[in-house]
């Protein structure tokens, strides 16, 4: 699944089960601007294998974060710019319906390491690094939850920012001191949504920028 952030204008079980999302950002320092292009729930086990599926922006084509810089917010009473809208990010574990209660610790990473490399517009070789980037997480729960919460990206390629565990296994037949049945599901993260802002605290040259931060979920 891929999301890719935009152009603006300004100064498994053992081996392991992921899927990836790309987000691409893109900042521009001066000029006109450029037109771009979680809840915690339980599921029920299905299937005969572990998997993992992982959902950032749209089921169709891709998505685009658009961060416009322009005019006085270049340089002379600049100000955060927000995104041009929100991406929702999903993780859904698969397990056997026979799957026993051990934990399976599920973890979403994101990679920013390549930072917003300049692409038109005279801006040369400057890199923006994502960590002028960041978003504000709803549609959530508590940070104990293991749920996306508020952040900003930290220009690494290994930066955690869920985790959760599966395992979700009720005692279907409870008795006074013990359990005769138990019933096998998943925890899910449903639809976190981000919105994404760029700090514009910088001036960097005027131009085009466009980078891409990979999303990466995997259970153990």
């Amino acid at each position: 699944m891929h999301f890719r952030a935009a152009h603006v204008d300004g100064a498994g079980r053992k081996a392991r089960s992921r899927w990836r999302g790309l987000l691409g950002a893109a900042v521009l320092a001066a000029g006109a601007a450029m037109p771009a292009g979680a809840v915690i729930t339980t599921v029920s086990d299905t299937g005969g294998v572990y998997a993992i599926s992982l959902r950032v922006g749209s089921l169709s084509g891709v998505d685009t974060v658009a961060f416009s810089v322009t005019g006085n917010n270049v340089g002379l009473t600049p100000t955060a710019v927000t995104g041009s809208q929100t991406i929702d990010v999903s993780v859904t574990p698969i397990r056997p319906t026979t799957s026993s209660s051990t934990a399976r610790p599920v973890t979403l990473k994101v990679d920013s390491l390549a930072g917003l490399p300049c692409q038109s517009g005279g801006c040369g070789s400057t890199i923006i690094p994502f960590s002028q980037i960041s978003w504000v997480a709803s549609n959530n729960g508590a940070a104990t939850t293991g749920d996306i919460q508020n952040g900003r990206f930290n220009d690494t390629n290994n930066q955690q920012i869920a985790s959760f565990n599966a395992n979700a296994t009720f005692c279907s037949f409870p008795l006074i001191i013990f359990c005769l049945g138990y019933t096998y599901q998943s925890n899910a993260m449903n639809a976190t949504r981000m919105q994404f802002s760029y700090d514009n605290d910088v001036v960097y040259p005027a131009g085009n920028y466009k980078g891409t931060v990979r999303f990466t979920a995997s259970m153990e």
